[in-house]
């Protein structure tokens, strides 16, 4: 049985679409964590840093309780189980891979800077916040850019990289403004929005 915990936010709603996808059985627990509070000891015992989602598989035929957490690990950990998530063609792969960790380690970072020094800092960081949001602008620009040249971040492939990417753009950017002004991503978006798992994923953790 695959159990979910996980945060309103947008790693939440990675997580969900993600399982959506994978066309696999799971439960979902929402947490209501409060922002800033200290992580409760049975979120360390499952994740020493702390931070939601986790997700936990147990009743597995070899025994033993597998424990996946940080949202790009979560994905990898699903396309592994399910052989699916991830292009069949070389190419389309290891774009996939790219585009994925752009969205992993570059967008949702900025992002999450971006939400405490534009709601959470008590002093002035206002050229911090200019930094941090030409920052976002330019990972929305290569996004965009590869998204002229392909259907979807991997190629022609729905993949992985599309699911970690595409909750980001339903909550984080909009705090820029949203994205209309980029026209691709504005293609690509109604695209993945029209899918009934992505569909199931985000009401999940809505």
């Amino acid at each position: 049985m695959i159990d979910l915990l996980f945060v309103p936010t947008a790693n939440g709603q990675k997580a969900t679409i993600l399982l959506e996808e994978a066309g696999l059985e799971y439960t979902a627990t929402r947490v209501e964590h409060g922002v800033g509070g200290p992580p409760p000891a049975t979120l360390l015992a499952k994740n020493p840093i702390g931070r939601y989602p986790v997700l936990t598989e147990s009743d597995r035929p070899g025994g033993g309780e597998i424990i996946v957490f940080e949202s790009h690990a979560i994905a990898l950990y699903l396309a592994d189980r399910t052989g699916l998530l991830l292009p069949d063609d070389p190419i389309e792969r290891s774009a996939a891979h790219v585009w994925a960790a752009v969205a992993s380690t570059d967008l949702t970072p900025t992002m999450a800077t971006q939400f405490f020094l534009t709601l959470r800092a008590e002093t002035d960081v206002s050229e911090a916040i200019t930094w941090i949001e030409a920052e976002a602008q330019r990972y929305l620009r290569a996004i965009n850019q590869r998204l002229s040249e392909a259907t979807y971040l991997a190629g022609n492939t729905f993949s992985l990289a599309d699911l970690l990417t595409y909750p980001l753009m339903a909550t984080s950017v909009q705090r820029l403004g949203g994205f209309t002004s980029y026209k691709n991503i504005v293609r690509w978006f109604d695209l993945v929005s029209n899918r009934p798992a992505v569909q199931r994923g985000m009401a999940r953790a809505g």
